[in-house]
């Protein structure tokens, strides 16, 4: 969850959006924000009375956490339709 907070807020800009996208409260996001970098050992965001803006490191680590997100997504939905189809093949 860390995760896709980070995404949407970078996606989103100020954290007012992100938390009404996510329907979490301000406190919580900042939080789990916090001990994503401390769990990661880097600062996603630099943050400002402006607000939150990605650092050089954020925008890489966003970069690959909107496609690892997307691949869980696709995943999550070929698999919540109900199980692939297995094709037959005989010579």
């Amino acid at each position: 969850m860390h995760t896709k907070y980070a995404v949407e807020i970078a996606r989103l800009g100020p954290l007012n959006k992100a938390t009404g996208a996510l329907l979490i409260a301000q406190p919580n996001i900042s939080r789990s924000i916090k001990e994503l970098e401390s769990h990661l050992g880097m600062t996603i965001f630099d943050r400002s009375a402006k607000g939150m803006v990605l650092t050089f490191e954020g925008e890489e680590f966003v970069s690959y956490a909107q496609s690892i997100l997307k691949q869980i997504d696709d995943v999550e939905d070929l698999y919540k339709q109900g199980s692939p189809k297995k094709q037959k093949f005989s010579v």
